[in-house]
């Protein structure tokens, strides 16, 4: 982690400068500013930074990810700017690991409604860092920011103390035309202090990102459900393993199929769901399984959900087309009648029962309450081990789920329901999809970056037990500049951006694990001084709505959180 007010600029002058030891090494006749910024600051292309540090700095627990930030402005355009990681020194041989990335920024014409002014990080149109790009070297015009951004890992087996290299920052200045060359523009010197605490391997937060398939398909160019775009969803399935999720969703009509034989005896094959299963499990995802909904609704007050059924293969090998019927139907009530005890059973046989949930309809409302309800027993009925999840806007379907999924602001105004619900054995997490707005934390992307970060202190605070969000990858159109509409926030739509082999990070995934390893700190803490940990959250978060902006606050916190987690080894 970064400390507070870590906001470094060197004016590269025409007369040469070495700082002392330990501090910003300045070449001559280098027209750029290098600056370092808290990596909770995003930089805008025209954002001038103010003065402060001479060394980045990270603090950061054994077996845990951190961030930092610096900037690189010229006064004239560099070709070619590219950043070398020095070797590493410190007290063992197992050194933390840094890796350096420039930021891409996302133009948006459209921004975050219903929120005030100092609450956005800029009013569109406005060009806003968040992609983690793959390239080694990029070009920069004169005058403009380039942020490059600093990912450090500290090993488990890291000795505890403080690690030291250089950062070495070269460009090509560009001169008169077809005239270039290339200088040793600044070395920074970077310090990773390592605590001797240890974040643990267990995730005791359930966090999910939906995402789809057919978009990994679609942008990468791959068949759905061919080899190479089995291979391309490894990528993305280990993407989200190292951010700390922990639950998949499955959608299990896309990859259970029922064959008919011509005697008419049926055969449920699950082999593209084990296979499904088994990448997750392998890539370090599952935890838990998400099995996708049984309904969904063409228009949202309709009353009655439509059915999901699997494809159905007739003797012959056609396929029998959907048959379009309501999921309070006798229909739906006789294909659940035989497919739901069979996917109970095969998830008993392979050992996955117990990480399973089940989605009936997503959202659903007071208009269609019933017809949840009534899905909600057929599941009942036919597969009653299996434990149902969604994310919820009204309180009637209560008795017909035991994971409630509701939005902040719900849970806000009927805490008094849901604590009740809670009281009664049932599980709440909380969900962010298209709002809330205004105040509250998101992952917009034309949100502070702290609020992206607070958002899994929410969890800690509220005792909500996971976190759902449905964007990963839903790209529309272009996916670096069609990142909002008339109903949809800048962001909501995804966190990651197609790559040449996977997908390419953002710093608000960055930041989302940065929050989901904060709450695993504090619920360790918890374990050992229950009373210490919810100060220390207290101090961040008062409510929904008002907690700390200020990164430098949120720093202290966090060092209050490892001290004291110190103090009980």
């Amino acid at each position: 982690m970064t400390r507070l007010g870590l906001s470094l600029c060197i004016f590269l002058a025409l007369a040469v400068r070495w700082a002392c030891a330990g501090e910003v090494k300045v070449m001559s006749h280098e027209p750029v500013r290098v600056c370092v910024v808290d990596a909770l600051t995003k930089v805008l292309p025209d954002t001038r930074v103010t003065e402060s540090s001479n060394t980045l700095r990270v603090d950061a627990v054994r077996n845990e990810y951190e961030s930092a930030q610096f900037v690189v402005t010229p006064t004239v355009d560099v070709a070619n700017l590219t950043v070398k990681i020095g070797a590493i020194s410190g007290p063992s041989r197992v050194a933390p690991r840094v890796s350096s990335n420039f930021l891409g920024f996302i133009h948006i014409e459209k921004g975050t409604p219903d929120t005030p002014d100092d609450y956005l990080i800029a009013k569109p149109p406005a060009d806003i860092p968040d992609v983690i790009m793959e390239g080694d070297s990029v070009d920069v015009n004169s005058g403009k920011n380039q942020p490059v951004w600093l990912t450090v890992y500290v090993p488990k087996k890291a000795s505890p103390g403080t690690y030291k290299c250089d950062i070495e920052v070269y460009g090509e200045f560009l001169g008169a035309p077809g005239v270039s060359k290339r200088e040793k523009m600044a070395v920074i010197p970077l310090e990773i202090h390592v605590s001797p605490v240890v974040l643990p391997d267990e995730r005791t937060l359930y966090v999910t990102n939906w995402f789809s398939p057919g978009n990994i398909a679609k942008f990468h160019g791959l068949e759905m459900w061919s080899e190479p775009w089995w291979k391309m969803l490894e990528a993305y399935a280990r993407c989200m393993a190292e951010h700390r999720q922990n639950v998949v969703i499955t959608p299990i009509m896309q990859l259970i199929t029922v064959r008919y034989d011509s005697s008419g005896n049926r055969q449920i094959d699950f082999s593209k769901f084990d296979r499904w299963v088994g990448l997750f499990k392998k890539a370090g995802v599952i935890g838990y399984i998400e099995g996708s909904h049984l309904g969904g609704r063409g228009e949202w007050e309709a009353p009655d959900f439509d059915a999901a059924w699997p494809t159905i293969v007739n003797p012959d090998g056609s396929i029998q087309p959907n048959p379009g019927v309501k999921t309070t139907s006798q229909e739906e009530r006789e294909f659940l009648s035989w497919f739901l005890p069979a996917l109970q059973e095969h998830l008993e046989e392979m050992g996955w029962l117990d990480i399973y949930f089940q989605h009936l309809a997503d959202e659903p409302i007071s208009q269609n309450a019933e017809s949840y309800k009534k899905l909600a027993a057929y599941v009942r009925e036919f597969a009653p081990k299996l434990r149902i999840i969604d994310a919820a806007m009204c309180n009637e379907i209560a008795g017909a789920i035991d994971i409630w999924v509701p939005q902040p602001q719900h849970y806000e105004n009927d805490i008094k329901f849901f604590t009740e619900r809670r009281a009664a054995g049932d599980e709440i997490w909380f969900y962010t999809c298209l709002s809330p707005r205004g105040k509250y934390v998101n992952r917009f992307l034309d949100f502070q970056l702290i609020r992206t970060r607070l958002t899994h202190w929410i969890n800690f605070k509220f005792d909500l037990k996971g976190f759902l969000h449905w964007g990963f990858n839903y790209w529309r159109g272009d996916p670096w500049t069609d990142l909002q509409s008339d109903w949809l926030p800048p962001g909501d739509s995804h966190i990651v951006y197609p790559g040449k082999r996977g997908p390419m990070t953002s710093i608000r995934l960055e930041a989302m694990r940065d929050g989901i390893e904060d709450f695993e700190l504090l619920k360790l803490l918890e374990r050992k001084d229950k009373k210490k940990a919810r100060m220390i959250c207290d101090s961040v978060i008062r409510s929904m709505t008002d907690y700390t902006m200020d990164p430098g606050e949120f720093r202290h916190a966090r060092e209050t959180l490892i001290n004291a987690l110190e103090e009980t080894l």
